[in-house]
């Protein structure tokens, strides 16, 4: 007979809720444990089609800012209630990673929390942008439509100090990008005595991968569950998917990286942030604030203040991933990258007509955003430089 662990016998005898999701592109079944806290999933997620035969399915964050409009207050909770989960006994310093596209801006959230609970950390996220940086590693991401990420050598940070690893993804289900990940860039550890990985939800069972991780790992997550997919007919695309091209999912170029984090930071914030009087917002303005891509982090920040100053404000943020309509996704804008690439890019769930005032925010140089996203939204945009100043391209 197979030896159960203690962790396993826990797990075993908590009772588990069963949910059918019937999707265009299949069924999905989804098992979550009954435990206690203030994380259930319906707080949590959604679910949606991916148009991607890898992968059939979509899990659709509502406290990520990306595809479900998110108050920061519930981004900023989130982050922290995983911070939270993070070990009080984890070996410091901590370099944290927040995985591209999707959990950048949930990674230096993160990692804000855990300096400030005192904690020695360092930040550097992945990317799919070329810099004129050293490049430090790269991996694959196999079932997504844009599979490489790369890792840039932080000048500011000393990764022979760094005792621990912190990978930060919104959502687990084979384990198999992270162990490509820690594979990767562990030889560059050299004192790296353990691996966290910190997730919204965790759907792998916690089990075989992370034995494949290159030091002793151990996953949190806000919630633990499992889940099973029975995919349906092959679809017909949707109009505004027809110019994807699988093959055309290539990395971008940025000019230059930007004080935002991407070639590592020490620091929770170290770029100026604009104010409302500056964005020259009407007064009592109900707001909607985009980020672009990868740039998730200081578009967050820009809403939490314009939140705290009065103001009712949603997060969002575009994406180069192509999601079906229905489930999770009731509407989808389609326009260019501005990040060069030529991959269609999309933006979710977002309304031109709910009467929000749209500030859609951007790394790359000015103008570079599409006016089809622009007017679509009537949006201004903000172009985050060394200083920020507001294109007002309308």
């Amino acid at each position: 007979m197979k030896a159960v662990s203690s962790r396993e016998a826990t797990r075993s005898a908590q009772r588990s809720s069963l949910t059918e999701i019937s999707l265009r592109s299949g069924t999905l079944l989804v098992s979550c444990a009954e435990v206690a806290g203030d994380w259930p999933l319906d707080r949590l997620c959604g679910f949606a089609s991916r148009r991607n035969p890898k992968r059939g399915f979509l899990i659709v964050s509502k406290v990520l800012g990306r595809h479900i409009p998110a108050k920061p207050t519930e981004m900023r909770a989130a982050a922290r209630a995983l911070a939270a989960r993070i070990p009080a006994d984890l070996p410091q310093p901590t370099l944290v990673i927040g995985l591209a596209e999707t959990a950048v801006g949930l990674g230096q959230t993160l990692f804000a929390e855990m300096l400030a609970a005192g904690r020695e950390a360092a930040y550097l996220p992945t990317t799919r942008q070329r810099v004129a940086e050293p490049l430090l590693c790269r991996f694959e991401e196999p079932h997504s439509h844009a599979s490489a990420h790369l890792l840039y050598r932080p000048a500011q940070i000393d990764l022979g100090r760094m005792a621990s690893l912190v990978l930060v993804d919104d959502e687990v289900s084979t384990g198999t990008t992270l162990s490509n990940l820690a594979s990767a860039l562990i030889p560059s550890l050299p004192a790296c005595r353990e691996i966290v990985v910190a997730t919204l939800t965790d759907w792998s069972g916690s089990g075989a991968w992370l034995e494949r991780m290159p030091r002793p790992a151990r996953c949190v997550a806000l919630l633990h569950g499992r889940l099973g997919w029975e995919p349906g007919p092959r679809l017909t695309d949707d109009a505004h998917f027809a110019a994807f091209d699988d093959e055309a999912a290539t990395l971008g170029t940025l000019p230059n990286a930007g004080p935002f984090g991407r070639t590592g930071t020490r620091t929770a914030c170290d770029f100026s942030l604009p104010d409302a009087l500056a964005l020259g917002l009407p007064h009592g303005a109900a707001l909607r604030i985009v980020g672009t891509g990868e740039f998730t982090y200081p578009p967050f920040l820009v809403a939490e203040r314009l939140e705290q100053a009065g103001h009712d404000v949603v997060v969002q943020a575009t994406s180069r991933s192509p999601v079906y309509l229905g489930g999770a996704i009731a509407s989808a804008l389609c326009f260019g990258d501005n990040y060069g690439t030529g991959v269609p890019n999309y933006l979710y769930n977002a309304a031109g007509e709910d009467g929000r005032v749209s500030l859609i925010c951007h790394e790359t140089p000015p103008h570079s955003i599409d006016h089809r996203l622009v007017d679509a939204l009537c949006g201004t945009t903000v172009h985050f430089g060394g200083a920020i100043a507001a294109d007002r391209t309308r």
